[in-house]
């Protein structure tokens, strides 16, 4: 109920303009006045928890009762400037006593803000306070004196739009605080982990709501070091060293690479989700044969889990790869009825190059698939395609 009560005034205060322009016609003053009453009631128990809920509701209740016992239809006009002068002292309070609203509106999400954030926190909080002492008075003087049009259009229109161009313009400023916040740590964590034998290069970044985080080119060593430890141990190892004496500086989230991406690149690796495929190297076709040359991710999101410390490339996921690749080139189904002569002869592991060598035969519905590490082979079989016959 008081969900439904909040949402209710929260619409009646967006349309109240539009609603007076049109309804004071069929609608007397006094009416307004019991309606907006009844809704503050409804709201009254939670705001009488709330820092200051109840002077602001004592205010607001007292205006419907003048609405509701006076009549007069020009008050119905200073609705919008009350709220913008009870928001006005909310914030204005709050910059006095502390701590500002926004800041306690950002530590909901964010409990542990750093300095700067809270600094940041208590300018946007000034920059609303100037905006509802704006509003207020402009809202004011064309209730008193503007004609009943002007005072619909900019409560209802202009007004509206201003707070949405100040809400997109924070969101903006705020995501820019949020990659400085994070890129000093992470740029002084990168510089302790280019000294670790495991890293050939290190870049922090920032990977949105996640956090700040860390993507590093592993030398020959740490590569090694991913086939005996997993991601988890690398994460572990990499992590202390990363974050030295402050915990704060250790990144969230982890990309592992060949080479570094350019600077520009770096939020967007972190941002993205770990690959789920191969990166495809070559591709040729060879008669009735198709050939790829691939290459496995030092990340890839399957190794996370097969094996968390041993990191091998499951063989369903061979035969789905397989599948896809043929259904993209040859136009077969993305899956199979029965599997012959399945083969492994040998693990792949993160960073392997692998060929894979798929022939479809038409007449049989059978894909034919075989994984290669140069002349050794790693896996084949045959699959009985849905849908054939043979």
């Amino acid at each position: 109920m008081r969900r439904l009560s909040d949402l209710v005034l929260v619409v009646v205060g967006v349309l109240y303009p539009f609603i007076v322009y049109f309804g004071t016609d069929h609608v007397s003053t006094p009416v307004f006045g019991l309606i907006l009453g009844a809704l503050w009631l409804v709201r009254a128990p939670a705001l009488l928890r709330q820092p200051g809920g109840r002077w602001m509701l004592a205010i607001t209740l007292v205006y419907c009762i003048v609405l509701a016992f006076g009549g007069e239809e020009h008050l119905l006009r200073w609705y919008p400037s009350l709220i913008c002068g009870l928001l006005l002292a909310a914030f204005g309070l709050s910059l006095k006593f502390g701590p500002p609203i926004i800041e306690r509106i950002a530590r909901v999400s964010e409990p542990d803000l750093p300095p700067v954030a809270v600094r940041y926190t208590r300018r946007v909080t000034w920059v609303w306070v100037g905006f509802f002492a704006l509003n207020g008075t402009v809202s004011g003087l064309l209730a008193e004196w503007g004609p009943l049009s002007w005072w619909t259009f900019y409560n209802g229109i202009l007004a509206y739009s201003v707070m949405g161009a100040l809400f997109v313009g924070e969101w903006i400023l705020r995501q820019r605080l949020r990659r400085r916040i994070n890129k000093a740590p992470m740029d002084a964590a990168a510089a302790r982990l280019a000294s670790h034998p495991w890293v050939a290069g290190a870049a922090g970044g920032y990977a949105g709501k996640l956090g700040p985080g860390m993507v590093v080119a592993l030398s020959p060593v740490g590569r090694t070091a991913l086939l005996r430890h997993g991601r988890a141990g690398l994460v572990n190892e990499l992590g202390q060293h990363a974050a030295g004496d402050d915990a704060l500086s250790t990144p969230l989230v982890w990309r592992f690479v060949h080479t570094l991406p350019q600077p520009a690149d770096v939020d967007v690796l972190l941002r993205a989700p770990l690959p789920a495929t191969a990166t495809v190297l070559d591709e040729r076709r060879d008669g009735d044969t198709h050939v790829w040359e691939l290459e496995l991710p030092l990340d890839l999101a399957c190794f996370a889990e097969h094996f968390p410390d041993a990191p091998v490339l499951p063989g369903v996921v061979q035969v789905a790869w397989a599948l896809d690749f043929a259904a993209s080139r040859l136009g077969t189904p993305k899956t199979c009825r029965a599997i012959d002569g399945m083969k492994f002869q040998r693990l792949l592991r993160p960073g392997d190059r692998v060929r894979l060598v798929l022939r479809h035969d038409v007449e049989r519905g059978r894909l034919h698939f075989a994984y290669q590490s140069g002349d050794a082979p790693v896996s084949s079989a045959h699959l009985r395609l849905e849908g054939s016959h043979g």
